[in-house]
């Protein structure tokens, strides 16, 4: 009666006439031990894996010399002597390897690698002699045997010894016997050894690695198949286009039975990686995924309204050739456009890009529309359409002031743009002459897809003069000067070439221009990022202004030496499009002259510091380490006094002396509170929650520009403290969130009523809601979808639902058209006259999230309240009850 043997990633292949365990488990055995193929992979065969006491002998030897030689010529002559005495050395090596104690996880110096790794040399020699041994069915034998272990390396030795692939059709049953026992990564990695990349379909085992999120090995399968990369590409940017990845694969989920998907994986941000890792992989046209291109668009427009709005970065040209660049052709971009920026509140700019795009009308926000047809200004200030002049100009003057930037301190003429074959080489004659340091530095469009940066400008500027060399008009059309360019220049140690952040652009450069030919690290290239990163550690080097640190750029580093920031509305532009526009080229000048500029302002502070500034940017431009200081050992080790920052600051008295209602408190959160933050707006309270990415101190701007206290933990309180008045801002001790809460309510006296909780959105801490009724829910629902609006972003899908049934109120309200609607929760709540049906979108042009809400709680829920700024849809439900039993239980009054 056979028994089966479990042994690693075989089991179930391998059945022996006896139930001992296997050789590693084992001392001795009295039964041999035979291979018999799965029935549903092919016919049944017998290989016998026991060895006989002679071969038991010879391996115990082998064992021996291996552990005290190793690798050794004694070792490698016992071992091709064994193989010569032997009947079937196929045979014979597979057994060995097989019954050493390593086979399961066999490492690359070990004892069956060594085993193999000399076979195929003996073999090599005696091919003829024993070739007519090596039969299919032996093939087959072997690689189920050693499919059972763990290294890939290792098969890879077995499969070439054993001349596995040319004959690799013979292995496809057992392949699909892999993928029946859904062993997806051991088929795909048998299908790429024997090269039958052909004979499988991506359902086969590519697409459910994918959905378990094994991407070992497909890249491997898919070299060496064109089809299954367009194939897979294809596939993959077609669920992007659909309302959730996550659905769009659950079909193959079920048809394929696939275990263990990971579905946390399974939306639209890893999977837009995966295709544009793979679209630049294989070098795949980009108009097999448009729906890649679309979300990418999308992207792109969010970030140029980011850059505009909020950073307030962008020069008006460079604003309106970027954003054409984005949008294209692309009319749900054009309509989306208009949308986003009426949100932001430029409903100027919104008409104006309606205008330019010629979008319907019926697609205009509510706010653009009425500036169109209501040219009466004094009305629609009286209608909060357009922000009153002489309010807004108040509020700018208290927060924003014009900045006066660097500006290029040579004529405009000074500026020679290099744009034809006989300006080059009047630049090589003359440009160049007598110049010892340069400043150099690129410029290309910024890329918002898969495409490929292409170089547009390089800028060489001299103490006299800047040039701008025009990579799109001279390309490679003069090689010759191109050449001589890279000689003259960029091969000469004598010419000290300056740059910041040189890696980009150096990158760039040799792979657009190869004929210059260049070595960085030989030729005199000097990053001046690296030099002030050194120049950061000591110091006795002073910079001539004291700036607030914004982070390592050009823009900083310039204004700690020349006192002025860079002005850089113009570096995001469209730098490919001709002609040039003139604050185009001053700025790119200015990039280049700069950098000697700051070049001379750190020479001459190290020298007044004693730094050695010559040695030091030797070392950087050679790429060799700067020596380090000897420590001296101090005789006795004084206790040193705590720094500032680690001292513990005591928390100063609240501000309050008597309890103070919930609304009338404002907090911002650092970013080691987020879940205090969202527990907070749970409560009533107005709170602002920082981001990951954003610095502690923005809490101290927020504090100021909208009277916030600040909430933040450990030695962050010791450095913001002292920017707000005593008791403006408090250390939080505990690490849970339900603590925490406790601590703010004690600590500042808050008082938290039942009409409080619920009345701040989740998402976005907005205290506008409109109550819509069931009919216009239908009605947004079949607007949403005859429209084809785009859904939320599938990343946010969770943060939509959470926490969506978080209001409890069963009253009715009948209230006319445009009023606030009666209602004890501390909000302020419209009825649904407030949206717009056509646009699905709010008065403030937020698009109503209709695609959050299941359809069960869609079809028996009335009424809905939507959130008038980001349009966060809830309705009522028990959460409320809940929270109040659970979660704030203690806190509510």
């Amino acid at each position: 009666m056979n028994s089966h043997r479990g042994r690693g990633r075989g089991r179930g292949f391998y059945r022996g006439r006896s139930t001992q365990p296997p050789p590693n488990m084992r001392s001795s055995r009295s039964a041999d031990v035979i291979i018999q193929h799965d029935n549903n992979c092919c016919s049944a065969a017998d290989i016998i894996l026991e060895l006989d006491p002679m071969s038991a002998g010879f391996l115990n030897e082998l064992k021996n010399m291996w552990n005290l030689l190793k690798k050794s010529p004694q070792v490698v002559s016992r071992l091709h002597q064994h193989f010569n005495m032997c009947t079937n050395p196929y045979e014979q090596t597979i057994r060995l390897m097989y019954n050493c104690q390593e086979f399961n996880s066999a490492k690359s110096k070990s004892l069956p690698f060594f085993i193999i790794e000399e076979f195929k040399n003996w073999s090599a020699n005696c091919r003829n002699k024993f070739r007519h041994l090596l039969t299919p069915k032996l093939k087959i034998d072997v690689f189920k045997v050693i499919s059972m272990q763990n290294s890939l390396n290792l098969i890879k030795l077995v499969v070439d010894g054993y001349e596995m692939a040319e004959s690799g059709d013979i292995f496809l049953d057992v392949i699909k016997c892999m993928i029946e026992r859904k062993k997806y990564k051991e088929a795909c990695q048998s299908a790429v050894l024997f090269k039958l990349q052909d004979k499988f379909t991506l359902e086969d085992f590519v697409l459910p690695l994918i959905l378990q999120d094994k991407m070992y090995g497909i890249d491997d399968f898919l070299t060496a198949s064109p089809r299954h990369q367009v194939e897979l590409v294809t596939l993959l940017d077609s669920t992007l286009g659909k309302p959730s990845v996550r659905d769009a694969l659950a079909s193959y989920v079920f048809k394929l039975n696939v275990p263990d998907v990971k579905w946390d994986k399974l939306h639209a941000k890893p999977f837009k990686k995966l295709i544009t890792r793979l679209v630049k992989m294989f070098k795949l046209p980009n108009d097999i995924t448009p729906n890649l291109n679309k979300k990418r668009n999308e992207g792109a427009l969010q970030f140029l309204l980011h850059k505009r709005y909020f950073e307030n970065s962008f020069g008006d040209e460079s604003w309106k050739e970027m954003v054409q660049e984005a949008i294209g052709d692309d009319e749900e971009l054009q309509k989306e456009l208009v949308v986003q920026v009426c949100i932001y509140g430029d409903v100027a700019e919104a008409l104006r890009w309606a205008h330019f795009y010629n979008v319907d009308k019926q697609y205009w926000p509510y706010n653009v529309r009425m500036l169109e047809e209501n040219p009466d200004e004094e009305r629609l200030h009286q209608r909060n359409i357009v922000p009153d002049e002489d309010s807004w100009s108040n509020e700018e003057l208290q927060t924003t002031e014009p900045t006066d930037y660097h500006q290029f301190p040579l004529p405009f003429s000074n500026i020679h743009l290099i744009d034809t074959e006989e300006s080059f080489e009047q630049f090589l004659d003359r440009g160049l002459q007598d110049v010892d340091v340069v400043g150099v530095d690129c410029e290309w469009k910024p890329s918002f897809g898969s495409q490929k940066n292409e170089l547009a400008l390089m800028q060489i500027a001299s103490r006299k003069n800047v040039f701008i060399l025009d990579i799109i008009s001279i390309g490679t059309k003069v090689p010759h000067l191109w050449q001589e360019l890279g000689k003259f220049l960029f091969n000469n140690c004598d010419i000290l070439k300056l740059g910041f952040g040189f890696t980009s652009d150096i990158l760039m450069i040799k792979q657009s221009l190869p004929e210059l030919n260049f070595t960085p690290k030989q030729v005199g290239f000097l990053d001046l990022l690296s030099l002030w990163k050194i120049l950061e550690k000591y110091p006795k080097v002073v910079l001539p202004y004291e700036v607030q640190s914004s982070g390592p750029s050009l823009g900083t580093l310039v204004h700690h030496c020349l006192g002025r920031p860079l002005d850089k509305s113009d570096q995001f532009s469209n730098w490919e499009k001709r002609p040039l526009r003139n604050s185009q080229l001053v700025y790119a000048a200015l990039d280049a002259y700069c950098l000697i500029q700051v070049y001379d302002i750190l020479k001459s502070c190290c020298e007044k510091g004693g730094f050695p500034f010559e040695e030091t940017c030797y070392n950087l431009m050679t790429n060799e380490k700067m020596p380090k200081k000897k420590m001296k050992k101090p005789v006795q080790k004084k206790q040193q006094r705590p720094s500032q920052s680690d001292e513990e600051i005591p928390q100063p008295a609240s501000p309050h002396l008597n309890q103070v209602p919930a609304t009338s408190i404002k907090v911002v959160c650092d970013t080691m509170l987020q879940g205090l933050g969202k527990n907070l707006r749970r409560c009533g309270v107005d709170t602002a929650i920082l981001e990951n990415h954003m610095d502690h101190m923005e809490c101290v701007r927020y504090a100021q520009d909208e009277q916030r206290y600040i909430l933040t933990k450990g030695n962050v309180f010791n450095r913001l403290y002292g920017c707000v008045p005593q008791g403006h801002c408090l250390k939080i001790i505990s690490d849970d969130v339900d603590e925490q809460l406790k601590e703010f309510i004690d600590y500042y006296k808050v008082n938290v009523t039942k009409d409080d909780v619920f009345s701040v959105c989740q998402a976005c801490n907005g205290r506008n809601f409109i109550q819509v009724s069931h009919s216009t829910m239908l009605a947004l629902k079949d607007s949403h979808d005859s429209r084809k609006y785009a859904p939320p972003d599938e990343d946010n899908d969770l943060e939509y639902l959470d926490e969506a049934t978080g209001f409890s109120s069963d009253e009715e309200y009948d209230a006319e058209p445009g009023a606030p609607i009666q209602s004890t929760r501390k909000w302020d709540l419209y009825c649904d006259e407030k949206v717009d049906v056509g646009l699905c979108a709010t008065r403030k042009g937020a698009k109503i999230q209709i695609t959050s809400i299941p359809d069960g709680v869609l079809a028996k829920m009335d009424p809905f309240y939507v959130c008038e700024d980001c349009g966060k849809v809830y309705w009522d439900g028990s959460h409320l009850e809940r929270v109040l039993t659970g979660r704030l239980q203690g806190i509510v009054q």
